[in-house]
């Protein structure tokens, strides 16, 4: 039984969260840096100390007990508050440190002035010591990420906002429907609407606010959880899709996109910065004053606040 914490404890808690977040040890490895034998006795002898199993694994897959399951909840609030310890005693002198792991949707880079990479380039100027973790994610894994403690800041659509987060709308983009040179609609001259709803479409596998859409596709052939994605899919001739119109200019300057419906089929969606309402986190907070002057400072349009 695990009666006191000490160094080793923490090591082989921090193997176990790991290998629970990867879904196994043979995919721990790489975030380790453990090969999978030494990866299983260190769960062998996490178990031992602790006096239960945390995991099911062998030929049948990989599963955590339900022991596994609360230990794991308790493992992420340990190393959570570990963090924002550190992050308040680094702080005193003014340096900002720890880390910041922020999760994106994909294809900002293309945006207006490019107001993330501004925004990291005026953090890069301050007295810190932080190091950023980005990942690219669709907006329900930002959120899930953020609940579970995984990321501390998410920029994405989301069209339900959940309680329990907090949400500032960043950047304001406009969608627009295409087509590519392969597709039959490529050709005519103004097709209809009925001719746009009626062809196979792509539907993002996230929900924007309904009211944002003006058009309602009745042949979803294809399901996209990224904007990349739908560009493939779009790209590929048979289906039709919405794309931001800053991501799509590239393929529409090179004559394989067009789009179909004017500004009458378009609608504009907001970006939105989004956290926890945890303690107050001062190089999060630093970073979002940085991202909302990017944003000034590159001439992106802001939406307009309720």
């Amino acid at each position: 039984m695990l009666t006191n914490l000490s160094d080793i404890d923490l090591k082989l808690l921090r193997v176990f969260v790991a290998v629970a977040e990867a879904q196994g040890v043979s995919a721990a490895q790489e975030p380790l840096l453990m090969n999978q034998s030494t990866i299983s006795t260190h769960l062998a002898s996490l178990e031992t100390r602790l006096g239960f199993r945390l995991c099911q694994r062998g030929r049948s897959g990989f599963m955590l007990t339900p022991k596994g399951e609360r230990m794991l909840i308790a493992c992420r609030t340990l190393f959570n508050a570990a963090r924002d310890f550190t992050r308040v005693s680094q702080s005193l002198n003014g340096l900002l440190t720890g880390d910041l792991q922020i999760g994106l949707v994909d294809n900002l880079v293309s945006l207006p002035g490019n107001p993330f990479s501004l925004a990291i380039k005026g953090f890069q100027r301050r007295h810190q010591d932080v190091q950023l973790q980005c990942r690219i994610c669709s907006p329900t894994e930002i959120e899930q990420g953020l609940l579970n403690r995984q990321l501390d800041l998410g920029i994405g659509y989301f069209g339900q906002q959940l309680e329990e987060l907090r949400y500032r709308a960043w950047v304001l983009e406009t969608q627009a429907i295409y087509c590519s040179s392969e597709h039959p609609l490529f050709a005519a001259e103004r097709p209809s609407r009925e001719q746009i709803e009626n062809a196979r479409w792509v539907k993002r596998g996230y929900l924007l606010a309904q009211q944002l859409c003006p058009i309602a596709p009745h042949n979803l052939g294809a399901v996209a959880h990224h904007m990349e994605s739908v560009a493939h899919l779009v790209l590929s001739g048979g289906y039709l899709g919405y794309l931001p119109t800053h991501y799509a200019a590239r393929w529409v300057e090179q004559g394989l996109l067009k789009q179909l419906g004017g500004q009458a089929l378009s609608y504009q969606a907001a970006l939105s910065l989004v956290c926890r309402p945890a303690p107050h986190n001062e190089a999060l907070a630093a970073l979002l004053e940085d991202l909302l002057r990017a944003r000034d400072i590159s001439g992106a349009v802001a939406p307009v606040q309720p």
